[in-house]
């Protein structure tokens, strides 16, 4: 499914119309603005086999780069 692993973000169904009701300059009714429902996807990318939004993803990635550049210690 098109979900973000860490925060869930989905696709979303929202209203939507080209210009508001009663724009043309007539009375409301002669053109009138269609209203549809448009669908909203995030924007997803793969990382390590997962699926993340743009948000969770530069997280991950920054942490995946710091602990991978980390020094190491010998005790």
């Amino acid at each position: 499914m098109l979900m973000c692993t860490i925060c869930g973000k989905m696709k979303v169904y929202r209203s939507w119309s080209r210009h508001k009701k009663g724009s043309s300059g007539a009375s409301e009714w002669p053109l009138r603005a269609q209203i549809s429902n448009k669908t909203q996807k995030p924007n997803l990318h793969s990382f390590k086999g997962l699926r993340y939004c743009t948000k969770c993803h530069r997280a991950v990635k920054e942490l995946f780069n710091a602990t991978k550049s980390a020094p190491v210690v010998s005790a």
